[in-house]
């Protein structure tokens, strides 16, 4: 966008009084037709500029605005007899040597748009077996639809993948969202530190 400036050019010369000063005059350049003549042009010019203004600012505040929801992985149990991941003093979720299942429910804005999902932590070598998913599940029940899902080979992992545009409008008065994350047994410590939701709001 072009830069909005606004230059006057209307300038005071200042009236002289006395005998040998300035007299009330109509035209001439130092009339008073002139003066008001450019203070009005002055005016428009203003108007003008205060109209560039107005488009500017509501067009900055159209379009969508992003967000970043973090989340503590504080996952608990909920499959039965199913170990669930250890929570760490710093708030992380640990898994070490077992088979492991936990979920974290998400409270979600409604009617926004889910862009991408992303975990970070840490895993031992050649751990195959962490999956990490954003789910929604309709309400009253029904099976866990995964939105995106990540999983972590690298110590430490850093990952995110993108929603499905087409299921990632949130509707909180039909479905519940939840990470679900789980590990088969890996022979080693994996630990998983944070979760991120990044959505859109128009």
């Amino acid at each position: 966008m072009a830069d909005i400036v606004f230059q006057p050019t209307f300038v005071h010369q200042e009236f002289v009084d006395g005998p040998d000063g300035d007299r009330v005059r109509a035209d001439e350049p130092n009339g008073f037709n002139a003066r008001f003549a450019a203070i009005e042009s002055d005016l428009r010019q203003l108007s003008g500029v205060v109209g560039q203004i107005d488009d500017a600012v509501d067009r900055r505040g159209t379009g969508p605005a992003g967000h970043v929801l973090a989340l503590a992985p504080l996952l608990q149990g909920a499959d039965g007899g199913s170990i669930s991941w250890t929570i760490t003093p710093g708030g992380a979720a640990q898994a070490r040597d077992e088979d492991v299942y936990g979920q974290l429910e998400v409270t979600l804005p409604d009617n926004v748009q889910l862009t991408s999902f992303r975990v970070m932590g840490q895993v031992g070598l050649n751990v195959v077996g962490l999956s990490v998913s954003l789910c929604r599940v309709r309400m009253p029940g029904g099976t866990p639809e995964v939105l995106a899902s990540v999983s972590g080979d690298t110590d430490p992992f850093d990952r995110s993948a993108d929603v499905d545009p087409t299921t990632a409008v949130t509707a909180t008065a039909t479905y519940r969202y939840l990470v679900q994350a789980s590990l088969i047994n890996s022979g080693t410590t994996v630990t998983l530190a944070a979760f991120q939701i990044a959505y859109t709001s128009s």
